[in-house]
């Protein structure tokens, strides 16, 4: 039996894995998720999700097997963590560095094994997450793929409690401490952005392959779960920019009825589950194009959805945009979010809205959530130039309302315009070779096509001989930035259109890109409608 060999960066690795605060907690029911998708998606008896401690495999949840620690020296995980690869043993009794191990000859007799790296921010990896079956067999490409995408949701998890434990130290300190927390939160919107963009991608080329009917209900769930990350991410990381006043609206097309079917898909696993049902109605009037700020608008009716079933056992939630005033080039349209609920007492109404407030302890105990989602509903409508207002009935229900004057786009495209889909080649250029496979198949899937590269210096030669319609560029790439590489290609091809992809939406970033010359920003994770709206414009 040969023991894993220690890593050379093991000092650095234990202090990242020390940081997440996560070794010898309790139960949870997010992380036992994860090891039973992962038993369902790879048909193996046994998953589990694990830290390599000092001298230990910490069990942090397992599916199939009753266990809490291996010693490192009979770890198989502890052979994972060795490099950022996955670690596949189709037959551990033909392996040398296993074959006589007691976990291989003995109780839980582990014949066959994969295991995932699970790699902190810093890239090290502190754990794994692995499936294991008793006897020889392989994985299916979409498989591995799918387990990828679960040690991706791992490190979300622990990212966004490692993340939760500083804003919870950061809200004790006293205001003159409120600068500092809006510049971690900064910090933070990148490590957490770019992570939660490969968990979307991942997910999507999952759904792209067709995965089997048995598979279909964990993807999806797997998908619902990626996406309200996002929600929550978005809500922490815009409350900061809030409070700063340095956050901004965009103003880009967008089509209403696609932003409220988008939120209702989003919402519809949680409904269901409570045997909620959801209701949509638009006025059939509505324009097919208008123009604001699509991401924001979206949050705003996720945050009012997300709420209404959150605090509604049975009976149902309905969604309605209703045209109050319409004229050539504007249209005002009123939004009602109602649920047959709990209510809200009329003594509470007064306090809604407030930052970290709910209507009493007890429903903060029943239903959870941070008291923040509202507020920030509030502000991100008030930056609109809209309102929001309550009309509640403890018992019977609740109606959020707001309404909002936005201008119709005349001539509205339906899709990537013929032009475009003909003739458009487009560049797009990403260190992250995933990111760059979901853009390929995107833009094609639309009719358009695309070049990619995983490394600008050939992005650049390769823009020196072909024309491009439009160039997206990651901005944060280790052989040459964004803004170094767009300047390059505006040399190069003068008036291009120049798309900036990043997780990073801070206003200093947002400056730097319209300084540098980008046309557009795209921010990460970003959704397939998003992309194509964007690629529209460039028509």
């Amino acid at each position: 039996m040969l023991i894993a060999p220690i890593p050379t960066n093991e000092k650095e690795r234990l202090e990242s894995l020390n940081q997440y605060n996560l070794l010898d907690t309790a139960p949870e029911i997010e992380y036992d998720r994860v090891s039973h998708i992962a038993s369902q998606l790879c048909q193996t008896p046994i998953a589990m999700v694990s830290l390599i401690d000092q001298d230990r495999q910490w069990v942090k949840s397992v599916h199939g097997l009753t266990v809490s620690t291996i010693p490192r020296e009979l770890s198989l995980c502890a052979h994972t963590i060795t490099n950022e690869f996955p670690l596949v043993i189709e037959d551990t009794t033909k392996d040398t560095r296993f074959w006589d191990n007691p976990a291989v000859t003995g109780q839980p007799f582990i014949i066959f094994y994969v295991g995932i790296p699970l790699l902190s921010s810093e890239g090290l990896a502190i754990g794994s997450i692995c499936v294991i079956d008793h006897y020889p067999r392989q994985l299916a490409s979409s498989q591995q793929l799918a387990l990828q995408a679960l040690a991706d949701q791992v490190m979300l998890l622990m990212q966004l409690r490692r993340t939760n434990n500083q804003l919870s130290r950061a809200r004790t300190e006293a205001v003159e401490l409120a600068h500092q927390k809006a510049h971690l939160l900064a910090t933070l919107s990148h490590e957490i952005r770019t992570p939660l963009h490969a968990l979307e991608g991942y997910t999507q080329l999952l759904i792209d392959e067709q995965p089997h009917l048995d598979q279909q209900h964990s993807v999806q769930r797997l998908q619902t779960t990626g996406r309200t990350l996002v929600q929550l991410v978005n809500n922490i990381l815009d409350y900061s920019k809030l409070q700063a006043g340095k956050l901004t609206l965009e103003r880009m097309p967008f089509s209403l009825r696609e932003i409220i079917q988008q939120a209702v898909d989003m919402q519809s696993w949680q409904a269901k589950q409570k045997s909620v049902q959801l209701i949509t109605k638009i006025d059939p009037k509505l324009p097919a194009r208008l123009t604001g700020d699509a991401t924001r608008l979206l949050q705003v009716v996720l945050n009012l959805l997300s709420n209404a079933i959150k605090f509604t056992q049975e009976g149902e939630v309905r969604i309605q945009a209703t045209i109050l005033d319409e004229t050539f080039s504007k249209v005002t349209v009123k939004i009602d979010v109602s649920d047959t609920g709990i209510g809200i007492p009329e003594a509470s109404l007064a306090l809604l809205f407030n930052e970290y407030t709910q209507v009493s302890t007890a429903t903060a105990r029943l239903y959870g959530g941070s008291g923040l989602g509202l507020a920030i509903t509030r502000q991100l409508l008030e930056l609109m130039g809209s309102q929001l207002t309550v009309d509640s009935q403890e018992g019977k229900g609740s109606t959020f309302s707001f309404a909002l004057s936005l201008a119709v786009v005349a001539d509205a495209p339906t899709g990537l315009p013929a032009s475009l889909a003909a003739d458009g080649l487009f560049l797009a250029v990403d260190d992250n070779a995933i990111n760059t496979k979901i853009l390929s198949r995107l833009i094609a899937k639309h009719g358009g096509q695309v070049a990619v590269f995983n490394s600008p210096l050939d992005a650049l030669e390769s823009a020196k001989r072909v024309p491009y319609r439009g160039m997206l560029l990651d901005l944060y790439m280790p052989e040459m930035d964004g803004y170094e590489l767009a300047q390059c290609l505006q040399e190069v091809q003068p008036g291009v259109p120049l798309v900036a992809l990043s997780a990073d939406d801070s206003l200093e970033t947002l400056d730097r890109v319209k300084a540098t010359g980008f046309q557009f920003f795209l921010r990460k994770p970003f959704l397939p409608h998003e992309l194509v709206n964007l690629l529209a414009q460039l028509a």
